[in-house]
């Protein structure tokens, strides 16, 4: 092997340690957004949407200063040109997600959840098919029929029913799922918009953007719904634990994980890349069992988690078999 090859080698396994890395984090948002949402959980706690918006404050802090030293300016004039789809996906990414994922914590169990949201890549398809004219082929609609059976196995046979209100909850996170989904249908659009590569905005900047436009419109819904917290006293009364989860949420799971996962994409393909996801689920739930002491029915989460990739999987085979020309109904 010459000194080529073996570069080669070494950069593809730092992107495979960068992509476990990435899951791991991302894994992890499951079990602490319980614990951080729950006082039978994790005790003393704050309402479910002001841990939103702790955590997108110190996002955009920390992404605004990055886009700064990384392109020299914020790109303020660009942002307001622009300023029509990257509010849409703020309002998608940010607030409809940030509403079904915490809400969806607190009425539902962990496991369950980073179960149900894996969802997230058929839902893109669904809105692809429906808005941006992608056709639906045979793997398609078999693969969007598994990956929703998953989700029934998981919502009436899981065997957690300990928290509040279990189904209300599924309900939010596939709201949750349904928001990120629509966000990543925009993005697709946006980005396609433009007509040559040097055109079109970072990654950074688009980000970034997106944080500020759904943390503007964020913060009035839970001001109006917690109105107690337009008194700045009350934030020297949030626990310890809240701020700590906050900083893992927003420098680790929405900074860092995304920028380790940026890396990866560098040294390997995206579809490579994008296989990992679905180490996301495994790891919330063994996870959430670990930490939580959450239940898990071998039969149920494992059948649930293998419908969910094999739909997953038969979908994009959809799409590569449509991109090719092989017939589709």
């Amino acid at each position: 092997m010459d000194s080529s090859q073996k570069s080669d080698k070494q950069s593809e396994y730092k992107a495979y340690f960068l992509l476990i890395v990435a899951t791991l984090i991302w894994g992890g948002s499951w079990p602490l957004g319980r614990w951080l949402v729950s006082e039978e959980v994790g005790g003393d706690t704050i309402p479910p949407l002001m841990i939103g918006i702790l955590r997108y404050l110190i996002v955009i802090l920390v992404l605004f200063f990055l886009l700064r030293w990384q392109e020299g300016s914020v790109n303020t004039t660009t942002a307001i040109n622009h300023r029509i789809p990257l509010i849409l996906m703020g309002l998608t990414s940010v607030t409809i997600y940030q509403i079904g994922y915490l809400y969806g914590e607190y009425y539902t169990h962990a496991s369950d959840a980073s179960l149900i949201v894996a969802t997230n890549p058929i839902w893109v398809f669904i809105l692809s098919g429906l808005f941006l004219g992608e056709g639906f082929g045979w793997n398609k609609a078999q693969g969007i029929l598994l990956a929703f059976l998953g989700v029934f196995l998981v919502v009436i046979f899981s065997p957690n029913k300990e928290a509040p209100d279990p189904l209300l909850g599924d309900i939010f996170i596939l709201f949750a799922a349904l928001g990120y989904s629509a966000y990543t249908v925009i993005y697709r659009k946006y980005m396609n918009g433009f007509d040559t590569p040097s055109e079109k905005p970072t990654s950074l900047f688009v980000i970034t953007w997106v944080s500020f436009f759904g943390f503007l419109f964020t913060t009035p819904i839970s001001l109006f719904l917690n109105p107690e917290y337009l008194n700045p006293l009350q934030y020297f009364q949030i626990p310890y634990r809240i701020w700590i989860g906050a900083l893992y949420l927003s420098l680790l799971s929405t900074v860092g994980a995304y920028w380790f996962y940026l890396e990866a994409i560098k040294r390997l393909n995206a579809s490579r890349a994008a296989i990992f996801i679905n180490l996301v689920p495994l790891w919330g739930v063994s996870l959430s069992v670990i930490f939580l002491g959450e239940l898990i029915d071998p039969l149920i989460h494992v059948s649930a988690f293998l419908l969910i990739s094999t739909g997953i999987y038969l979908v994009n085979l959809g799409k590569n078999n449509e991109s090719t020309g092989k017939s589709s109904i």
